[in-house]
């Protein structure tokens, strides 16, 4: 009788038990689902993330007049920010096979018709600008000098995102390997004061904030690994509406500027320049560097485009470019080998810029030809 009672007694307690327990399950699911919808509801997937930039891109006033810019943008977006590690420079460009966007395995904007077999070989360095952001092969700074030398090929060294110090490893470790050019062009600067003014550091590279954490905790052993409970609380809807999606933010400089900010991205990229001319005169090579155009130095009105263009840039990063750039400028009136290109896009009668730095091809061809000006009295082409 006491064994059947007490078992009478389990049982009723178990079903009780597993009741509640099957009832905070179906709440907790409940809940998590409602959490889903509610982020589902702010935040965008990657996809229309991307679809949104591309609809933002098409609808500029150049893109809109062109038959293949949708075809460029649905490349660019398949080929940029997809990175292969790269020593020293941190990354490189995947190769990619397209109609309008082609990058070799060595991470290399492909030039039309660059032919390097006993030719002049001119080796172009600098970030997207110089990649060619924005533009089909045909149309990327690289192409246009191609086009405007005899006897030449320019190979296009531009990544997504270097500045002049990586500009200038990248070089260095071309002469290491005993691949010297006829020729080097670096051209830089807007990526040496965006970067420095994402991370309130002279010579910071992009992504700063999320490459450190990564490194440190891979090098560093006692970092706890979390545990698989914590790993899937943290990453359930519930516990982000709650606690808010985590985001590596930049240590962005804002105005007034301390001093020594604006005095190291000035000197860092002019002490990048005087040891690539260095180079050049220890491997015999000819140096140029052209001190690229930014949307807020121009000397003309903005349009209602452009206007977009600069209030979409980060807040003091206008001001930082108007504090830096007169230095640079000042520098290209003593240096022999710095050439001052800020104001070849005024007055252009079509549009130029997609952004505050980039520009349309038509821009491109701008910037080569006043390069041309000065590269082929040196080379005669």
């Amino acid at each position: 009788m006491r064994v059947a009672a007490a078992a009478r007694r389990f049982g009723a307690v178990y079903r009780t038990v597993a009741l509640l327990a099957l009832n905070t399950l179906v709440l907790l699911l409940l809940i998590e689902g409602v959490s889903a919808l509610i982020m589902a509801g702010r935040e965008s997937s990657p996809e229309q993330q991307v679809q949104a930039f591309k609809d933002k891109m098409l609808r500029l006033e150049y893109y809109a007049g062109q038959d293949w810019s949708k075809t460029y943008w649905d490349e660019h977006m398949r080929a940029v920010d997809r990175w292969q590690y790269q020593p020293y420079t941190l990354w490189r460009t995947r190769p990619f096979a397209g109609d309008l966007i082609n990058v070799d395995g060595s991470g290399r904007r492909t030039t039309p018709e660059a032919d390097c077999d006993n030719k002049i070989r001119v080796y172009a360095f600098g970030g997207s600008t110089m990649w060619g952001y924005g533009a089909p092969d045909w149309g990327t700074i690289a192409a246009y000098l191609q086009a405007g030398l005899d006897n030449a090929c320019v190979v296009n060294y531009g990544e997504m995102g270097f500045n002049s110090t990586q500009s200038l490893i990248q070089l260095v470790k071309l002469l290491e390997k005993g691949d010297v050019p006829d020729i080097v062009i670096f051209y830089d600067g807007s990526n040496d004061v965006t970067a420095a003014h994402r991370n309130s550091q002279p010579g910071a590279h992009f992504s700063e904030e999320a490459v450190a954490p990564a490194l440190e905790n891979a090098l560093n052993a006692t970092v706890p690994r979390p545990s698989p409970l914590r790993t899937l609380l943290t990453n359930s809807a519930t516990y982000r509406l709650l606690a808010g999606t985590p985001t590596v933010e930049p240590a962005w400089a804002l105005p007034p500027f301390d001093p020594a900010l604006v005095d190291g991205v000035a000197n860092t990229y002019l002490a990048n320049l005087r040891a690539a001319s260095a180079l050049a005169n220890e491997y015999g090579f000819q140096f140029f560097a052209f001190l690229q155009p930014v949307l807020p130095l121009e000397g003309e009105p903005a349009t209602a485009e452009q206007q977009m263009f600069l209030w979409d840039m980060p807040g003091g990063l206008p001001e930082l470019f108007q504090a830096v750039y007169p230095r640079w400028q000042a520098a290209a009136e003593t240096e022999p080998y710095l050439y001052d290109l800020t104001g070849v896009l005024d007055r252009q009668p079509y549009p130029v810029w997609i952004d505050f730095n980039h520009l349309t091809p038509w821009g491109n061809l701008a910037v080569s030809d006043a390069m041309l000006k000065v590269i082929r009295p040196v080379i005669g082409g």
